[in-house]
């Protein structure tokens, strides 16, 4: 049996932001001082799990892990794909201006609205996104719902839409050619290319949907290594939470296994307003982004997304 090596530590933060701390580790590995680099970037791993940004989290154990296990272990570490989404760390802003967002919905054979996807892609699942805009426009893990927000998608995830049929095509921006694939209809939704399964959701209808405990997770792998990200989350009635979070990071070579890893337990202040789902810490650090329902959306829901991940209640 290989060899297993493993930390886990209850990690508190207060310092300077994970994306700062990040780059000074960086610096510091690029100049040969390895010892120094691994303790920022142990730091910047409690930055990113203090705003509950899993791909911050997994970029930075991955980096501290490959620092100590050598370059084997660095080449393995480093094909790790992160989550598809890192958290938004922003002060808590006023509801969107403009027109609303439109809720998922099939206008005949075509897609409009917000859609929750479901896709396995080299065994690894994945759970996005979709926001098909009435102007033709489709949108990849959009940051929100107004107008703003969507034009701030990267490039890359976002292209103008078309049906023709049943055959449903998405001209990606900067991509060689569009993704295209027949599109079969399913109750409150359809399945598309490459299997993924798109789900019609639509906003909470109040914020008492919410209350109660969920728990949440990622996960990618590789034959060199892989990545679990798991979350909770309770919300109760008079507007304070707790959320919990463990990081996982596994490299393989070929005379061993290295496994590093921690955890955040943290707790504030939540408000759902509209799509929008605000955590506000005790240290009044925020995180923000669009949060709904999957399912029918009606009294005690059982399953949501927010933040780039689907948490399903307990």
């Amino acid at each position: 049996m290989l060899p297993v090596t493993a930390a886990f530590a209850q990690l508190a933060y207060s310092g300077p932001p994970g994306a700062e701390v990040f780059k000074k580790a960086q610096q510091l590995e690029a100049a040969g001082n390895k010892a120094a680099a691994s303790a920022a970037y142990q730091q910047a791993y409690e930055a990113f799990t203090s705003v509950d940004d899993s791909e911050g989290m997994t970029k930075a154990l991955a980096r501290k892990n490959a620092l100590a296990g050598g370059a084997g272990t660095a080449r393995a570490a480093a094909s790790v794909p992160a989550p598809a989404k890192a958290a938004q760390t922003v002060a808590a802003p006023p509801a969107p201006a403009g027109p609303a967002p439109q809720a998922g919905r099939m206008e005949g054979n075509k897609p409009v609205g917000l859609f929750f996807v479901t896709k396995s892609v080299l065994g690894n699942f994945f759970t996005l996104s979709y926001y098909f805009a009435p102007n033709g426009i489709a949108y990849e893990n959009p940051p929100g719902l107004s107008a703003a927000e969507l034009a701030a998608t990267p490039a890359r995830n976002r292209g103008k839409y078309s049906v023709a049929g049943k055959t449903l095509t998405i001209a990606w921006t900067g991509a060689a050619k569009p993704e295209s694939a027949e599109m079969n209809m399913l109750k409150g939704g359809f399945s598309w290319s490459l299997g993924s399964i798109f789900s019609a959701v639509g906003p909470f209808h109040s914020a008492a949907q919410l209350v109660g405990s969920f728990e949440g997770g990622s996960s990618s792998y590789t034959p060199m290594g892989g990545a679990v990200v798991s979350k909770s989350l309770t919300f109760r009635p008079d507007g304070t939470y707790t959320s919990g979070g463990v990081a996982t990071v596994t490299s393989v070579t070929e005379r061993s296994v290295a496994e590093t890893g921690g955890s955040s337990k943290q707790g504030g202040r939540w408000q759902l307003n509209g799509w929008y789902l605000t955590l506000t810490d005790a240290q009044g650090r925020t995180v923000r982004d669009v949060a709904y329902p999957v399912g029918d959306g009606k009294g005690k829901i059982t399953l949501f997304n927010f933040n780039g991940m689907a948490y399903s209640r307990q």
